[in-house]
C-alpha cells in the first residue's frame, strides 16, 4: 500500500487477495473502487482499495478479459497503469479488512500473518456473514463511513459460528485464469454479488429518480372533471328537467278498467240547516258578470 494518506487513522483500507493478481483481485479493487466513488463522492477517498497475490504474476497488466467486466471504466488511467504485485506482509498488517478469493488464500494470508485473523475473510463469507447481521444491530451502527466500515469488520467478526457452514466451492470465487470470457464474466459476477452486500450496509445506493412526467398529446384538450353526486330520485337535477319519480299506483274503481258502465254519482246528503241557507258565492262568482 501506498504511504501517506494510507496510513491515516480516517482512512479504512481494503486488500483484496487471489493467486496471481490478474484477474479476480485487480478486478474487484477497481470496481470496489468506482462503486464507492458513485455512493461515496469526495467520501471515497477515506477508503483505500488495493490488491495483491499470493503467487503473483509481477509487473504483469490486468487480464484482458477481467478488465472488459469493468465495462465503461476499463481504461481508466489507473486500470491501465495496473501492474501485478506479490503480497507483502507490511500490507496485511496495516489493513483494515482483508478479503480473498478462496479459503486456500486466506489460510496463506492467515500463515503469514496470524495477527490478521479478526479481519480477514473470504469475499463470499463476509457478505454471508453481514447478509444474516441483525437488523437492529445494524440500524444502529455509526453513520460516519470509516467508523461504519470498522463497525461492520466487528459486526462480521462476532457473527463467526452463528450462521450455517457452506462447502468450500460456496466460498470461493471461481478462478477465470484459464478460462475464456464467459469465466471472467462469472467470476466479476460473484465478485460484484458479494461486493454489493458489504457497499449497501456501508452506503445505502442512492434512491432511483422519478420518472418525469407523460407529455400529453396535442389536442387531447384537458381532462374531463369527475362527475357531483347525482340528485335524489324526483328531485331537480343541478341542471336540465326534474328527474320523474315512481310511477303512480294505478286508480282503483271503475276508471281502472276502461268500458266498464259509469255509474252516475250519489247525490250529495245535505243537513236541513244546509237546505234552508242559500248556496255561498265562491269568490270566482264575483268575478264572472251576471247575464241580463
Amino acid at each position: 500500500m501506498s504511504a501517506g494518506t494510507d496510513s491515516s487513522p480516517e482512512v479504512f483500507r481494503m486488500l483484496f487477495v487471489c493467486t496471481g493478481n490478474i484477474c479476480r483481485s485487480p478486478f474487484a479493487q477497481f470496481h470496489t473502487r468506482f462503486l464507492l466513488g458513485a455512493r461515496l463522492g469526495p467520501w471515497a477517498r477515506a477508503f483505500a482499495v488495493h490488491s495483491a497475490g499470493t503467487s503473483a504474476v509481477r509487473g504483469h497488466g490486468m487480464h484482458d478479459d477481467s478488465r472488459a467486466q469493468l465495462t465503461t471504466r476499463r481504461d481508466h488511467p489507473d486500470v491501465a497503469a495496473f501492474a501485478a504485485r506479490q503480497l507483502p506482509d507490511r500490507d496485511v498488517l496495516l489493513a483494515d479488512l482483508v478479503l480473498t478469493m478462496t479459503r486456500e488464500h486466506r489460510s496463506t494470508v492467515l500463515g503469514d500473518v496470524p495477527k490478521a485473523l479478526p479481519t480477514t475473510f473470504t469475499l463470499r463469507e463476509f457478505a454471508r456473514l453481514l447478509r444474516a447481521a441483525d437488523p437492529a444491530e445494524v440500524a444502529a451502527l455509526p453513520r460516519h463511513p470509516v467508523r461504519r466500515a470498522h463497525a461492520l469488520v466487528a459486526l462480521a467478526r462476532g457473527a463467526r459460528g452463528t450462521v450455517p457452514a457452506v462447502s468450500a466451492e460456496e466460498d470461493a470465487v471461481p478462478d477465470p485464469v484459464s478460462g475464456g470470457p464467459e469465466a471472467h464474466e462469472a467470476a466479476a459476477r460473484v465478485i460484484d454479488e458479494s461486493l454489493r452486500v458489504v457497499l449497501d450496509l456501508l452506503v445505502p445506493p442512492p434512491p432511483p429518480r422519478p420518472a418525469p412526467p407523460r407529455p400529453v398529446p396535442p389536442g387531447a384538450g384537458h381532462p374531463r372533471p369527475a362527475p357531483g353526486p347525482r340528485p335524489p330520485q324526483g328531485g331537480p337535477g343541478p341542471a336540465g328537467p326534474p328527474t320523474p319519480g315512481p310511477a303512480a299506483p294505478p286508480p282503483a274503481g271503475p276508471a281502472a278498467h276502461p268500458g266498464a258502465p259509469v255509474s252516475p254519482p250519489a247525490p250529495v246528503q245535505r243537513s236541513p240547516r244546509d237546505a234552508e241557507a242559500p248556496a255561498r258565492r265562491s269568490e270566482a262568482d264575483d268575478l264572472v258578470p251576471e247575464r241580463s
